[in-house]
């Protein structure tokens, strides 16, 4: 969605619809944004697309991800790279990038925050139905560790 079409779509839905439009919209930049970085590190890691160099990381394709946004996982394409050790074969090189779209720490404010407002913990998969670790014994745990 570009932001003429947001403005577009926002006009056309009702008040109410208003804030989901738009929030949809900001998680769709948050996953576009997330993977430019990605392919920024991918390039820092193994040098510019299409030039051969000697580096002993090389591109290995892309895979399947999920990423955490506003604790909700998103799906996501992320590129692979892989490392050539000096004695042969290759290892997978974990990219920061994924790592860090990928941190656990955001959906569990939120759901502390969630229970501070006084949500119930079996109602936490109804708050945040997309997200992981949200049944009601994974955020027991969660509260009972910051109590």
């Amino acid at each position: 969605m570009t932001e003429s079409s947001l403005l577009r779509e926002l006009g056309q839905v009702s008040k109410t619809e208003v804030g989901e439009v738009f929030r949809e919209f900001l998680r769709g930049s948050i996953v576009k944004m997330a993977c430019e970085v990605m392919t920024a590190e991918v390039a820092e890691l193994c040098g510019p697309k299409h030039s051969p160099s000697d580096c002993r990381t090389y591109r290995a394709g892309s895979a399947a991800g999920r990423i955490l946004v506003e604790g909700e996982r998103e799906s996501v394409t992320r590129p692979r790279v892989r490392e050539r050790p000096g004695a042969g074969g290759s290892r997978e090189v974990e990219l920061l990038s994924y790592a860090a779209a990928n941190d656990p720490e955001q959906l569990e404010k939120a759901v502390i925050q969630a229970l501070m407002s006084g949500v119930s913990t079996r109602q936490m998969s109804v708050v945040k139905p997309k997200s992981p670790g949200v049944s009601r014994s994974s955020v027991y745990g969660k509260r009972r560790e910051h109590d």
